[in-house]
């Protein structure tokens, strides 16, 4: 009802905000340099994981010069936020390309290959976890985490959509989404603990995601 409305339109309205963070390419030269420029980003953090990074350092890392990086991004927060969004979009393509280990796979147990695969991703690449989960992370960067939750819940969906039929209501992006936060909570927990998701963490991320999701879904879903 309102309150799914109201939570709709918060994300529409930072979706709208994220597209003023920084200028996204529209040519192929274009994408092509922005990503050479995420891509030495994302390497720096790897090296110097701290917000002492310039725009003039990753000019120099990208092989490019500095007005290509200031034609993009403003700021170096704009450049964490761009980032941001291309790993919730690396998220979302490894839950949508998710297929059950078996016939016999139930919906919790296809929530437990997207949250591992996920870990895998994030535990492998220490500059997502300090810019989602550690210490890099802004009330922008977060808000524009938001709506990459969305679509990552909007992935979810779809890979069950494949297998099972989902009651309706409530939403199940919306309960996805609420799911989503909740973990994020729980690895960010892990993180300051431990440096990554551990596998404690993890089960105890998915035990609590599955109690959540039970109290509107069925132990076991009608397959398609």
């Amino acid at each position: 009802g309102r309150r799914v409305a109201k939570e709709a339109k918060v994300i529409e309205e930072s979706g709208a905000e994220s597209e003023q963070i920084y200028r996204k390419p529209t040519q192929a030269r274009g994408i092509a340099k922005f990503e050479q420029i995420l891509d030495a980003t994302h390497k720096l953090i790897e090296e110097q994981p701290t917000r002492e990074i310039s725009l003039y350092d990753i000019a120099d890392e990208a092989g490019v010069a500095a007005g290509s990086v200031y034609h993009f991004f403003p700021s170096i927060d704009s450049v964490f936020v761009a980032l941001v969004e291309r790993y919730d979009e690396r998220f979302a393509e490894i839950i949508r390309n998710t297929d059950p280990e078996n016939n016999d796979v139930t919906w919790q147990d296809l929530l437990v290959q997207h949250t591992e695969s996920s870990r895998t991703f994030i535990n492998a690449h220490p500059p997502a976890l300090m810019l989602l989960i550690g210490p890099l992370r802004t009330w922008q960067s977060r808000q524009v985490d938001t709506v990459g939750d969305t679509r990552i819940a909007q992935a979810m969906l779809e890979s069950y959509g494949r297998h099972f039929i989902l009651p309706q209501q409530p939403k199940p992006e919306v309960i996805l989404h609420h799911a989503i936060r909740m973990l994020e909570s729980l690895w960010e927990l892990s993180y300051q603990q431990h440096g990554c998701v551990t596998d404690e963490i993890s089960l105890e991320t998915n035990r609590a995601m599955v109690a959540y999701l039970s109290l509107y879904w069925p132990r076991y879903l009608e397959a398609k």
